[in-house]
């Protein structure tokens, strides 16, 4: 299952092409970020970044993702919304 944090940090990720810069931001650790990347490719069996030592930088896919991530990040808040409710 995709989870709100997992998108939140992909997006924070994105942005600043970093996993690093988006785990300061965040508070967590640099692994923390990228176990939630991670689990998010795992779930959405798709490679979103294409990493190196040196680089971080979107793949197609993880670009369209990127590209809509304002309305998934929505519509997973209102599924964790709606367990929580439950």
């Amino acid at each position: 299952m995709v989870r709100f944090e997992d998108i939140t940090l992909f997006v924070r990720a994105a942005a600043l092409g970093s996993f690093s810069h988006a785990a300061r931001e965040a508070g967590l650790l640099p692994g923390q970020v990228s176990a939630a990347i991670h689990r998010l490719e795992r779930a959405l069996d798709k490679r979103l970044f294409a990493r190196s030592t040196r680089s971080l930088r979107l793949t197609a896919e993880g670009q369209l993702l990127a590209d809509s991530a304002d309305e998934v990040a929505r519509v997973l808040a209102e599924v964790e919304q709606a367990e929580e409710i439950e």
